[in-house]
């Protein structure tokens, strides 16, 4: 094949650009990203279409034309045809690229349409987009090598069928699609797998009808057990409210009656009261009143107080009688020591009246020293809180302070003891109580009958106190007997005892009516209690309740408690029956929508089974078939490995000169080369001679696979590693394929190429 012309509408960043070829070698020079690589792009895309990834269609979409489109004008087997290809990128509602795509084939000559629908590249070229860039489209020297399983799998199929779509690949794919269908090599897919899925799923679902009619069962039993039980608890529940309500009615009844009896009962207790405050026995007088009560207490205040000034009046009598007789005692006492001896008796008045000063003298100087004891203390205690003062200072307060308790002391306990003690006993000589007593017997003693006329006066005055208020007491008890006759009260004992038995009555019968009182405040709290309960009834239940007949030993027997609580505990186990009923009921109706007859399950299982079986000897036919099919295409990949080790080794053998004669070729199409002593990679070989040898190999698989049309090779920048000398022997291959009718396009931002073909032979330089 010859391209004579393309032109390239929108393309990338090119737009409207118009190439025209000649037969043989074309060199297109242009500078770099001036769209060399984005022409070589074009024509695959004239030939394949746009790559199926929209980030590597976007590349090639124009951003001012949103489309991709060109034409190329070629020759083929002396036929002009015009190949034209558009695709438009298009945005959504959903802001996603969506892109149509037209290409055509038509007669140069007459524009007739040819070979509709079909792809340019298999109608000329037989081989697929991948085998064409791995073979005649050779990129820049970054992508030169080739290789990988695709391209030995499509290699197969080409040189097995003449076909890279049919036989091998083909046939295996259609086998194993057919295996694939019916099973997965992980047995994870297929059509036997989704049988045997649908089985378990029948044989789930078998189980689960055998399951669900189990639990209908099960559940229709239950439910039945919960609907007798249910049952059961509501009559027991209507027994039981039948029982509250006669208890209710027998207690209304009750009520109504204590009601009475509670009526009953007040009158009675106000009648009670009624006869305490006005009692017959004391004269229907009301003694009970707190006035009159009070008026007893006044007069037993009255009474006391007469009873008390009489005691008193009393006492000064008899204190003065016993003091007249007492001081004629003591003065006879007085007298007779004086007839025994008067010198004697007086040396003893006066040891009384020394020892009486000196027991003064010793208060005194006890009061001295204590004053003094007090003063040396607080000395003390100002040394002692000062440091500044010599340690003497405090030593002596300390010391006067001592000493002067220990005089005190000594002064008050010691003498004054003694003095005290010889006083107690003259004072018991003279029955004396004391110096005092003993003092006045010595005054009396001095004035002897005036002293004792003075003491039989003080009594005579006590004794006419006491005659008028012994008559004051007469005359108050007299008032009070005639009070308490007047009531009925009994007189015993004296008048203030009989006075306080009649208080205390009046106080017991004010007690009672008080007790009384608060019964009445009961009773009417009890029957009000009672007319507030039985308001709530009507007259006619009121009627009928009071008018039934009751079995009084049951009713008063019967535990209302505990009725309660059974009706309570009743009900809330019918709650719980008929939630439960209810859910069994929800239940049994999910499990019928649900069931199946497991014996029609079964039927369906034994048909899957036949399929099954079916299908898995047709899977092992095929297994069989691929197996076999495989072996062959193994040996038929083996075979093409040393043909094209052979005509890629003579092509690489000239470039080189005879350095590298023997070549490898692997089924994935790697390179490996021998430099007479062993076999190295591909690697192993300079940037420029691994270009120079894929090149070789790519010759060698062009003629090897093109078996209809061999396109124009395209070279961009392949030769930019490799040095003057290997470029020129390439170039040298290119020229005499010319000669053979194979056309080359070369790319290009040197000058070196335009200049070494200028030595080699016929060539055109196109400028972009």
């Amino acid at each position: 094949m010859t391209f004579e012309s393309l032109y390239i509408k929108s393309f990338g960043k090119l737009n409207g650009k118009k190439i025209t070829f000649s037969d043989g070698v074309n060199i297109i020079e242009g500078a770099n990203e001036s769209g060399k690589s984005t022409i070589c792009a074009f024509i695959q895309f004239i030939f394949y279409g746009l790559p199926s990834k929209t980030s590597e269609k976007m590349r090639y979409i124009s951003w001012d034309t949103s489309l991709a489109a060109g034409s190329v004008v070629v020759r083929d087997k002396g036929i002009r045809y015009r190949i034209e290809r558009e695709v438009v990128c298009i945005t959504n509602d959903e802001g996603k690229y969506m892109f149509r795509e037209k290409c055509g084939i038509y007669d140069a000559e007459t524009n007739m349409v040819c070979f509709k629908s079909r792809s340019p590249g298999e109608v000329f070229f037989g081989v697929s987009s991948s085998v064409f860039e791995s073979t005649v489209y050779i990129r820049q020297t970054a992508n030169t090598k080739i290789g990988g399983a695709t391209l030995g799998d499509e290699a197969e199929n080409i040189l097995f069928s003449g076909n890279e779509r049919i036989n091998t690949g083909q046939a295996l794919s259609k086998l194993d699609s057919a295996r694939v269908f019916l099973l997965h090599k992980n047995r994870k897919g297929g059509a036997i797998f989704d049988l045997e899925e649908k089985r378990n799923l029948i044989e789930t679902r078998l189980k689960n009808a055998q399951t669900c009619e189990t639990d209908i069962i099960s559940l229709e039993g239950s439910l039945r057990m919960l609907t007798d039980k249910s049952e059961h608890t509501k009559k027991r529940i209507d027994e039981i409210q039948e029982e509250l309500l006669e208890f209710e009615r027998y207690s209304v009844k009750k009520a109504y009656l204590l009601r009475k009896a509670e009526k009953e009962r007040l009158a009675q207790t106000e009648a009670d009261i009624l006869a305490l405050q006005t009692p017959a026995e004391h004269a229907n007088i009301r003694i009970a009143d707190p006035a009159y009560v009070e008026m007893l207490e006044s007069r037993q205040n009255e009474l006391s107080l007469a009873v008390s000034r009489y005691n008193d009046a009393k006492k000064e009598v008899d204190e003065a009688n016993e003091k007249i007789a007492h001081m004629g005692n003591k003065l006879s006492i007085f007298a007779s020591l004086g007839a025994e001896d008067a010198q004697k008796r007086d040396m003893l008045v006066e040891e009384m009246e020394r020892n009486q000063k000196k027991m003064s003298r010793c208060n005194f100087i006890g009061i001295i020293f204590g004053l003094i004891a007090v003063f040396s203390i607080v000395l003390a205690l100002i040394f002692r809180s000062n440091p500044s003062f010599p340690e003497l200072f405090k030593y002596l307060s300390v010391t006067g302070s001592l000493l002067s308790l220990t005089a005190a002391g000594y002064v008050i306990f010691m003498k004054k003891h003694d003095y005290a003690a010889e006083i107690e006993t003259v004072c018991k000589q003279f029955d004396c109580e004391g110096y005092e007593d003993f003092k006045e017997l010595v005054k009396a003693s001095s004035e002897d009958e005036a002293y004792m006329l003075f003491l039989r006066g003080i009594r005579d005055e006590k004794n006419e106190k006491f005659t008028s208020v012994s008559d004051d007491l007469d005359a108050v008890s007299n008032r009070t007997v005639s009070i308490l006759n007047k009531a009925r009260f009994p007189i015993s004992g004296t008048t203030e005892d009989s006075l306080r038995g009649a208080i205390e009555e009046c106080l017991r019968i004010q007690a009672n009516i008080q007790t009384l009182e608060y019964k009445v405040l009961e009773h009417k709290r009890n029957i009000e209690a009672i007319e507030n309960d039985l308001a709530e009834y009507s007259k006619d239940y009121l009627k009928e309740a009071y008018c039934a007949e009751y079995d009084d030993e049951k009713m008063e027997a019967f535990d209302l408690l505990g009725k309660k609580t059974e009706q309570n505990t009743l009900s809330d186990a019918l709650a719980i029956y008929i939630n439960r009923m209810h859910q069994i009921e929800v239940e049994l109706s999910a499990l019928r929508a649900v069931s199946t007859d497991p014996t029609a399950i079964a039927e369906e299982i034994a048909i899957l089974d036949d399929k099954i079986d079916t299908l898995t000897r047709k899977w092992s036919a095929y297994m069989l078939a691929i197996e076999t099919l495989n072996t062959a295409s193994g040996k038929l990949r083996e075979g093409i490995s040393p043909k094209l080790a052979r005509n890629a080794g003579k092509l690489f053998s000239a470039m080189t000169n005879g350095k590298y004669d023997t070549v490898g070729i692997d089924t994935d199409f790697a390179l490996s080369f021998s430099d007479g002593a062993m076999m190295h990679e591909a690697a192993y070989l300079s940037a420029g001679t691994g270009d120079l040898a894929y090149i070789c190999l790519r010759m060698a698989l062009i003629e090897l696979l093109y078996k209809r049309s061999v396109p124009p090779f395209l070279f961009d920048e392949s030769f930019s590693r490799m040095d003057d000398e290997r470029m020129e022997k390439v170039l040298t291959l290119i020229s005499r394929y010319a000669q053979k009718d194979y056309q080359s396009i070369l790319f290009t931002c040197h000058s070196r190429e335009r200049t070494a073909m200028q030595k080699i032979g016929a060539h055109q330089i196109l400028s972009i």
